[in-house]
């Protein structure tokens, strides 16, 4: 089954006001969109570097939905950050795999500035001057969370 989600105008304004602000960083200063990092930075200035990502909930007979806002984050001990995944089946997969029937987002996510890492174990301290951080295996680690806007909502069995 697939939901659409009816999110509250004040966190569909929240992400847009975060979006000009990922906007205005990546517009100050006079330098080229060659020279601030190419294409990367010119949908920062564009749109925020908007992309369309998936956050498996987990199982759906799971207290998950009653965490609020905590069911969103990873955390390190240090901070938090939403992570959310290029494909369903990594996001799957990371949220435990297995059988059953399960639940899943599609995000807007504004990804901003997107720092390249190999690993989370200095996840925090290597967010300087970015607004998320790229895994190895699709993952997507938003520093902010009024960067993600869910979209759609799929119940799906396996």
């Amino acid at each position: 089954m697939v939901f659409k989600v009816q999110n509250l105008p004040r966190t569909v304004t929240r992400f847009e006001e975060y979006r000009e602000v990922v906007k205005s960083r990546a517009g100050n200063g006079g330098e080229s969109a060659a020279e601030k990092g190419g294409e990367d930075h010119a949908r920062c200035v564009a749109d925020g570097n908007e992309v369309m990502r998936f956050y498996c909930l987990g199982p759906t007979n799971g207290g998950a939905y009653e965490n609020g806002n905590s069911a969103w984050t990873f955390s390190s001990g240090k901070g938090a950050a939403v992570c959310t995944y290029s494909g369903s089946g990594a996001a799957h997969e990371n949220a435990g795999g297995g059988r059953g029937r399960r639940a899943m987002l599609v995000c807007r996510v504004i990804a901003g500035r997107v720092g390249k890492q190999l690993g989370f174990d200095s996840l925090i301290e290597g967010r300087v001057g970015y607004d998320s951080v790229s895994g190895d295996s699709g993952e997507l680690l938003v520093f902010d969370s009024r960067a993600v806007l869910p979209c759609f909502l799929i119940i799906y069995k396996l």
